[in-house]
């Protein structure tokens, strides 16, 4: 595991989700080797802080950016 602070995480998961049009939790969990359970909290973090959003299609929440 890495020494990686987790305000360094959550910058690089924004930056990750910038880039993308939209990304599910399974698409995060495995670009940054977390587990689905970590992923979903994180991105819980961002989009109570309103720096990302959420949608359901089907059984899969996608994510984006809020422009």
């Amino acid at each position: 595991m890495s020494n990686e602070t987790s305000t360094e995480l959550v910058k690089r998961v924004e930056d990750f989700i910038h880039t993308q049009e939209q990304v599910s939790i399974q698409d995060v969990a495995k670009q940054f080797n977390m587990s689905r359970y970590r992923t979903n909290g994180l991105l819980g973090m961002l989009v109570g802080a309103g720096k990302i959003g959420v949608k359901q299609i089907g059984p899969v929440k996608v994510h984006y950016w809020r422009r």
